[in-house]
């Protein structure tokens, strides 16, 4: 049986050289958790890379980083070159919506359809596919 990703959430990280990065962290809720995957893995990938700087006037912005137009998936990033992360349930609301209109820009100007897009379930996340697992037992009575 192979281990899918089937959770996701944003976080807001400081890496060296690149600064203040929101995305998407990525995990299998059966294994891990986030926490698990941003302290003890030495690796972990973030989607959507987005800067976050700060205005005068506006306050904390959220833009797409320029590795968003050079990556089609997501970037890798060494656990050993964040000096802090926060989770999603700690992140300014405005940062968040900030982010999720970003991405239904890109999404709409890639051609995706404009689907409401869930925590578990995330636009290039295959739907899962087969008919309905009830069996009802009036239909395979026996007959005499």
């Amino acid at each position: 049986m192979k281990l899918h990703q089937n959770a996701k959430e944003l976080v807001l990280i400081e890496v060296d050289g690149l600064g203040l990065i929101m995305g998407e962290i990525r995990y299998n809720r059966q294994t891990e958790t986030v926490l698990f995957a941003l302290e003890k893995a030495a690796f972990f990938d973030l989607y959507f890379p987005c800067s976050v700087l700060y205005d005068q006037q506006r306050g904390p912005v959220v833009h797409p980083h320029v590795l968003t137009a050079m990556t089609v998936s997501s970037i890798r990033i060494q656990r050993s070159r964040a000096s802090f992360f926060v989770v999603e349930s700690d992140i300014n609301p405005k940062l968040i919506q900030q982010y999720h209109n970003l991405l239904k820009a890109v999404l709409l100007k890639q051609g995706v359809s404009p689907r409401k897009i869930t925590k578990d379930q995330g636009p290039d996340q295959p739907k899962p596919t087969g008919g309905s697992r009830v069996i009802t037992l009036s239909d395979h009575k026996e007959k005499d």
